[in-house]
């Protein structure tokens, strides 16, 4: 399995080259959550760790991008994949080659669990764009819609963003997927992301095929409203149109993509 793939339509961040850190050859999910709205639960039962180790060498990562970048010309670099990116522990290693191979931004999409970790954050300060997730205020939403690997509290994540965003200098976006079970919460979400001072929140519902529905346009507008009103720089997924892209090698994109 190629460690590069697509490249792939964002709404949110245009046309992506992704890299996937922790892709192994079972094609298994590798994450510190099992998210009841991932897109990824076709490849069967998530791999919980909270271990960070070398899951592909940087050599090899290096590799793939450079012949991609033959091919492709993408709007972005993004490190995401088939599970939660900042589990690689040459993470930073990966993000310098990327800088040396190509002048493109490179963002990563991370669900913030291992925010904690000072080493995490030192890595994802070289990035041009931190996308981090956020979906619950309070530890019985998170274990309900999160279904977090054991040991992983919330306060932690939030007090880390909080931390992250006196440290880095770069783009901070949060992530907040809406759905019945926590659509509710958005005035207290708001309000953690107004200490979180993030420069955009990206106001989702889950649009790829999983196995739940996605909130209405008009409910999601409603909560991206409650951020508007406490003077938060809020988008919404219905907003954003979808570009289009041509994956170099479909086989390893619909892997990490399944809905394309």
């Amino acid at each position: 399995m190629k460690t590069v793939y697509g490249p792939v339509p964002s709404r949110r961040l245009g046309v992506s080259l992704g890299i996937d850190p922790v892709c192994s050859t079972t094609g298994n999910r590798v994450c510190t959550f099992d998210c009841v709205y991932c897109q990824l639960y076709i490849l069967g039962p998530t791999n919980y760790t909270v271990s960070r180790k070398v899951f592909v060498p940087t050599r090899d990562v290096e590799k793939d991008l450079e012949e991609a970048l033959e091919s492709a010309s993408p709007d972005i670099i993004t490190l995401s994949g088939t599970g939660e990116p900042t589990l690689a522990r040459n993470l930073g290693e990966i993000i310098k080659v990327v800088r040396d191979v190509s002048t493109v931004p490179i963002a990563i999409l991370t669900n913030s669990s291992l925010m904690p970790d000072d080493s995490v954050r030192r890595d994802l300060c070289l990035l041009d764009n931190v996308v981090a997730k956020l979906d619950a205020p309070d530890f019985e939403t998170f274990k309900k819609i999160n279904r977090p690997a054991d040991g992983i509290r919330l306060g932690e994540i939030i007090n880390s963003l909080r931390c992250f965003r006196q440290e880095y200098s770069g783009k901070l976006s949060m992530q907040m997927m809406f759905i019945n079970e926590n659509k509710n919460c958005a005035r207290a979400l708001a309000e953690l992301a107004v200490t979180i001072r993030p420069d955009e929140v990206q106001i989702d519902t889950p649009l790829r095929p999983c196995r739940l529905k996605p909130l209405p346009r008009h409910e999601l507008e409603e909560i991206k409203q409650v951020f508007l009103d406490l003077g938060l720089n809020a988008v919404s997924i219905y907003d954003l149109e979808k570009p289009g892209a041509n994956p170099l090698n479909m086989g390893d994109t619909l892997l990490r993509r399944p809905e394309l």
